[in-house]
């Protein structure tokens, strides 16, 4: 053979071998994040919101828990009201229910709302108070002298009534000629000494508690 025919053949299989011959996928580096390693689907915005409520539900449920552990004088007493003699208009039924309720709970902020349900604060202090909430909580807990307002708030609401003035009025040792009855009723309420004081006097002094007839809490106040 020809040294010219020894070269075309030699480029005609040089041209066949690079022609047929199978492509080889490029290797993935290894030095990129996640080569051959699985990938995990991103979180859908669904299954986002959802992690964010579960967290919104759990801190939900430690303020209720902190709510649930407020202490108060009135802690151990009954949340249910005690049966009155004669029916109260269906308004004053349902406050005197809600403050029994509040006040068992300790909860003064709920207190302060009923105060202010019906657009007119409730009667607490003669004095300068504004802030209900404010006021009895630092009755309940002052340091030297407390006094048992969210307890007393809920035995006040659970004796007899009268009315008077478009108002029900807690209890009947408020009114006008009051009786030794009226003033019996109060022997759990206040220190022997008080009541006896009271007594002689034939001035109650003590928490007395007033709703109108619309259900409007209006009186909550102690003194003279």
């Amino acid at each position: 053979m020809s040294r010219a025919s020894l070269l075309c053949a030699c480029l005609l299989a040089t041209c066949l071998a690079c022609t047929d011959a199978p492509r080889t996928p490029p290797v993935a580096s290894p030095s990129r994040a996640g080569a051959g390693l699985p990938t995990t689907p991103a979180t859908p915005v669904a299954d986002r919101v959802d992690a964010g409520s579960s967290v919104d539900a759990g801190a939900l449920a430690s303020t209720e828990a902190g709510a649930a552990a407020a202490t108060c004088s009135a802690r151990k007493l009954s949340p249910v009201p005690k049966p009155t003699a004669k029916p109260l208009p269906p308004a004053v039924a349902s406050m005197r229910e809600r403050i029994i309720a509040a006040a068992v709970a300790c909860d003064y902020a709920a207190l302060a709302k009923l105060a202010d349900e019906k657009g007119q604060g409730v009667r607490f202090s003669f004095g300068p108070d504004e802030d209900p909430a404010a006021y009895w909580r630092s009755v309940e807990e002052h340091e030297t002298t407390p006094q048992p307002v969210m307890a007393r708030l809920v035995q006040v609401l659970n004796l007899p009534f009268y009315e008077q003035d478009n108002l029900m009025l807690w209890p009947t040792a408020f009114r006008e000629g009051a009786t030794d009855a009226d003033f019996r009723a109060l022997k759990d309420l206040y220190p022997p000494g008080e009541l006896k004081a009271m007594r002689k006097e034939k001035s109650y002094l003590g928490l007395r508690v007033g709703i109108s007839l619309d259900g409007d809490w209006q009186l909550a106040v102690a003194g003279d």
